[in-house]
């Protein structure tokens, strides 16, 4: 049975919006929760730091933020019946983690939409994006013989 508020349940079936969203917060600020919540224009996502839910007392999600893994999770944070939750929500198994659907989400835009991609990449990015370029231009050498 889920006893997830429906909106909530809709925001996560939307997994590479909240992956993506999730994951890039992660790479511009750092480790941080996904707040999500139903308004009058649909589901609105905003993106908490550690130091928000210090200043608030909410010494459990501080806790939850240090320990989960960006890479492979992400956390949600909502309204629901009976009080504030914060739930981790970890890759299914076979699908897509957050860092994954950030990572073609930027090598698309590179390729489609260049002025769409942030100021600052991570390193981990560049040095990818060097090695696919590398193989590339290795292929295209083999073919070329």
């Amino acid at each position: 049975m889920n006893n997830l508020p429906q909106y909530i349940d809709q925001a996560l079936q939307e997994w590479n919006f909240v992956a993506f969203f999730a994951y890039d917060n992660f790479e511009s600020v750092g480790r941080g929760v996904v707040g999500l919540a139903e308004t009058a224009e649909g589901i609105q996502a905003i993106y908490g730091t550690p130091e928000y839910f210090q200043e608030r007392g909410y010494l459990s999600v501080v806790q939850q933020i240090g320990s989960y893994n960006p890479e492979t999770e992400f956390l949600v944070h909502f309204d629901a019946t009976g009080g504030i939750r914060t739930l981790r929500i970890r890759t299914p198994e076979g699908g897509r983690n957050p860092k994954r659907v950030w990572f073609f989400e930027m090598l698309r835009r590179a390729s489609e939409a260049p002025d769409d991609l942030p100021e600052t990449l991570p390193d981990w990015f560049i040095e990818a994006c060097e090695a696919i370029e590398k193989a590339k231009q290795e292929r295209d050498k083999q073919d070329a013989s």
